[in-house]
């Protein structure tokens, strides 16, 4: 993976080729704040706090509802798989440590 994040013992990642969320988020910089800030630091492995994963999971349903819904595969798949992960993060207060290539 391109970019793997650790919470807990929880892993989960955003592959090279599902880097594309990133581009749709930036249409929208003022709806999308905790993507593209990931994105800023992609490459600097960042740390995110479990207010910033539960600012994520409204982020994500929100950008996979504005681009075709579940209609939309390669979003969904990522949304969808993305989404428990971050939840996780949020409910059970823990940080996201982030490794980035």
């Amino acid at each position: 993976m391109a970019f793997d994040m650790f919470a807990g013992d929880s892993r989960d990642g955003i592959a090279h080729h599902e880097e594309f969320i990133f581009e749709l988020a930036q249409a929208h910089p003022a709806r999308y704040r905790e993507l593209l800030a990931i994105f800023r630091l992609f490459h600097d492995s960042p740390r995110l706090s479990a207010r910033q994963a539960g600012a994520l999971v409204h982020e994500l349903i929100d950008l996979l509802a504005a681009h075709g819904g579940l209609a939309n595969k390669p979003l969904a798949a990522v949304v969808v798989r993305l989404l428990p992960f971050f939840s996780r993060a949020c409910r059970q207060d823990q940080d996201i440590r982030c490794s980035s290539d």
